[in-house]
C-alpha cells in the first residue's frame, strides 16, 4: 500500500502546479517536469546527483559510495494508476492516469517520498579554511567523517568567527592550522564540525530561516540583503544547507537561509525545512533533491518574473559566471558574485574578472594577481572584496550606508590601479583612501595565498 505524505506539505506546491497545467499544459521546477496528456499527467523526475569525487581528494572510495544516494525501490511509492515508463541513473519518467487533481496529488506524493528517502541517508559537503568536509547521516546521527587538508595556516575572518562560538575546540583547530600538522588539523576540524556546527544547529530541520543576524561586515548575503532592502534587487539566488539552490525575495530570508555558513557544495533536502522555506516565501529550486545549480536557479527566477537578480557561485564553479552572463537580456539584470575563491586556477580567475560584478578574494593568489588590477573599488583590507563594475558598486553602497550612515558615498571616485578607492573600518568608522595611499596594503590577511 502506498504511504501518503502529510496533505499540507503537498498543498504547498499543488495549487501552482494545477494552475500551470490548466493554463499552459505543463509545469516545471529544477527537479520535475509535468505535462498534461489525454489520459492524465506525465512527469519527468530528475534523481539526486552523486557527490563530485574531485572535491574530496584522498578519501576512501568506499566512503564516497556510502555517501552517494542509494538506489531506491520506487515501485513502493506509486499506486496502480501510475506507471514507471523509464528508469535510468539520472531520471524517472512516470505516467499517471485519471483526473488532473488526482494525478498531481499522486505524483507529488511520489516526489515527497523520494525527498524523505534522500533525507534518511543525508550527505553534505561544506568548506572551511579551504578544506572540503564530508558530513553524512549514520544511524540517524549526522556526523562529519572526512576533511581534506588545508592549504592555509591563517584566516582572520574564520579565526574571529570560530573564537566567538567554538571555545576550546576552535582553539585546538586554530593551533593545529598554524603549526601545519595536517593529521591533527583534520581531526580537530571534524571535532569542530560535529560539536560546534552540527550540535549548534547548523543543519537542524527546524532552524529559523528568517533571522537577520549579520556576521560579516562585507559578506555576500549581507550585501544582498541590504541591496534588497533598498530595492536594488528583487531576488537572490543563493545556497542553503538542506535546501540546495534557493530563491529568496526578502532581506531577512536572504540573510537567514545562510547565517554563518562558510560554503556549501553538496546537500540533501530536509522535508521539514523545505516546508518551512515555502512558508517563509523562500523558493527551493530543487525541493525534492536539494541540488545546487545556480544557473538553473537564475533561469527559474527569470521564469517567475524577477528582473533584478543577484546570484552567488563558489570555488571552481565560478567558471559558470560566463554562462550566467549570457542569461542577461533587455530588462533582466543579473548581478554576479564570485565567492570562496581559495584554490581556483588562473583560467577561472580570468572568467571571474570578465563576468563578475563583485569578487571575494579569500586566500586566492590568482584573484589578487589577475582580478584586483581590474577592480574599480575595494571594501575591506584583511580579506579584500573587489568591485569590478559600476552596478556592483551600486549594490555595495546600501551595505556601506548600513554600517556607517555618516560615510560620504558621494565622495568616492571609482577608478582602477593605484587610484582605486579602498573603503575599510578604521577605529570604528569607515574611511576611504586611494590604494596608493594605504600605509599597509595587507594587514592581518590570509596566508599563504594559493
Amino acid at each position: 500500500m502506498t504511504k501518503r505524505i502529510e496533505r499540507s506539505n503537498i498543498m504547498i506546491l499543488q495549487e501552482k502546479i494545477l494552475e500551470d497545467l490548466k493554463n499552459e499544459g505543463k509545469y516545471s521546477n529544477g527537479d520535475v517536469k509535468l505535462e498534461l496528456t489525454q489520459d492524465g499527467v506525465d512527469m519527468i523526475f530528475n534523481k539526486k546527483e552523486n557527490i563530485r569525487e574531485t572535491l574530496l581528494t584522498g578519501i576512501d572510495k568506499k566512503e564516497i559510495l556510502n555517501a552517494n544516494p542509494a538506489e531506491i525501490q520506487v515501485t513502493d511509492f506509486i499506486s496502480k494508476n501510475t506507471k514507471i515508463t523509464k528508469d535510468t541513473k539520472q531520471q524517472l519518467i512516470l505516467s499517471s492516469s485519471g483526473g488532473i487533481e488526482d494525478c498531481v496529488d499522486e505524483l507529488l506524493n511520489f516526489c515527497y517520498r523520494m525527498q524523505e528517502t534522500y533525507d534518511k541517508t543525508a550527505s553534505h559537503i561544506t568548506r572551511m579554511f579551504g578544506s572540503y568536509i564530508l558530513i553524512v547521516r549514520r544511524n540517524d546521527e549526522l556526523k562529519a567523517i572526512y576533511s581534506t587538508p588545508s592549504p592555509m595556516k591563517y584566516c582572520p575572518l574564520m579565526f574571529k568567527l570560530l573564537r566567538e562560538i567554538g571555545g576550546d575546540i576552535a582553539d585546538n583547530l586554530l593551533a593545529s592550522l598554524k603549526n601545519g600538522k595536517q593529521d591533527e588539523y583534520q581531526k580537530h576540524m571534524l571535532d569542530l564540525i560535529n560539536n560546534v556546527v552540527i550540535k549548534g544547529g547548523g543543519f537542524n530541520d527546524n532552524r529559523p530561516l528568517n533571522s537577520c543576524e549579520k556576521n560579516v561586515t562585507f559578506g555576500a548575503s549581507e550585501i544582498m540583503s541590504d541591496a534588497m532592502q533598498t530595492g536594488k534587487i528583487d531576488a537572490a539566488v543563493i545556497v542553503s544547507n538542506n535546501l540546495g539552490t534557493v530563491i529568496t525575495t526578502t532581506p531577512v530570508t536572504t540573510q537567514g537561509v545562510v547565517k554563518r555558513m562558510t560554503g556549501l557544495f553538496y546537500t540533501t533536502p530536509s522535508p521539514d525545512l523545505v516546508k518551512g522555506a515555502f512558508k517563509n516565501d523562500i523558493i527551493p529550486v530543487f525541493p525534492f533533491t536539494g541540488k545546487i545549480d545556480q544557473v538553473e536557479g537564475v533561469k527559474q527566477a527569470i521564469k517567475l518574473g524577477f528582473k533584478n537578480i543577484s546570484v552567488s557561485v563558489a570555488a571552481n564553479d565560478n567558471y559558470k559566471l560566463k554562462e550566467l552572463s549570457s542569461l542577461e537580456t533587455e530588462g533582466i539584470n543579473i548581478y554576479r558574485f564570485g565567492l570562496c575563491a581559495t584554490g581556483i586556477n588562473n583560467e577561472t580567475a580570468e572568467i571571474m574578472a570578465q563576468n563578475a560584478d563583485i569578487v571575494w578574494s579569500c586566500a586566492s593568489k590568482p584573484v589578487r594577481e589577475l582580478i584586483a588590477p581590474k577592480a574599480i573599488s575595494q571594501v575591506g583590507v584583511k580579506i579584500p572584496v573587489y568591485i569590478l563594475s559600476k552596478r556592483g558598486w551600486e549594490l555595495v553602497k546600501p551595505r556601506i550606508g548600513e554600517i556607517d550612515g555618516k560615510f560620504d558615498l558621494d565622495g568616492v571616485i571609482l577608478a582602477d590601479g593605484e587610484n582605486m578607492p579602498v573603503i575599510y573600518n578604521k577605529q570604528g568608522e569607515l574611511v576611504s583612501m586611494k590604494f596608493s595611499e594605504l600605509d599597509e596594503r595587507c594587514v592581518d590577511c590570509p596566508e599563504p595565498c594559493v
